[in-house]
């Protein structure tokens, strides 16, 4: 672990993903109506992005895997080392002033 001004403590590059909200189109047209050609490159459009999808949702599970798995370790850890982690983790923090 860093504890660098800056550092994301975890000595990893950063993963986030920029997500973006869509709003589902819905079937709402009666059965003998027809989608315009304007509609339908939409639906292929979002269609397109299944694979972008998952693979942002599996770097999400791993993420939270890892997250869960340090706070794990933490929970295992003595009172007297968290204690000297959080003073180590103070001391840092005031050089970074």
């Amino acid at each position: 672990m860093t504890n660098k001004p800056g550092s994301d403590r975890s000595n990893r590059p950063a993963t986030h993903r920029r997500l973006e909200v869509v709003k589902p189109m819905t079937n709402t047209q009666d059965a003998g109506e027809s989608r315009t050609p304007d509609q339908i490159a939409e639906l292929f459009a979002i269609a397109g992005r299944e694979i972008e999808a998952i693979e942002q949702l599996t770097g999400c599970v791993a993420q939270l895997h890892e997250v869960q798995a340090a706070k794990a370790q933490l929970a295992s850890l003595t009172p007297a080392a968290v204690r000297a982690a959080l003073e180590f983790r103070r001391g840092g923090l005031g050089e970074a002033q």
